[in-house]
């Protein structure tokens, strides 16, 4: 379910109570809820990092 994006001046408009409970909100624990394109370009871009990271680790 895609989520409505919020421009600054909403934020602004908002309380910080509101501003904390919006970013509560989006904080997505399940990973049956992420996109699954997404994660797996977050999957491929930690694998490159792991890989150029003990590549150059080594002695």
């Amino acid at each position: 379910m895609p989520r409505k994006l919020r421009t600054a001046a909403e934020l602004d408009e908002m309380t910080p109570a509101e501003v904390d409970a919006l970013f509560q909100a989006s904080i997505v624990t399940d990973l049956d809820e992420v996109p699954p394109a997404f994660l797996a370009q977050v999957r491929a871009d930690v694998e490159a990092h792991i890989a150029a990271t003990e590549a150059s680790q080594k002695p």
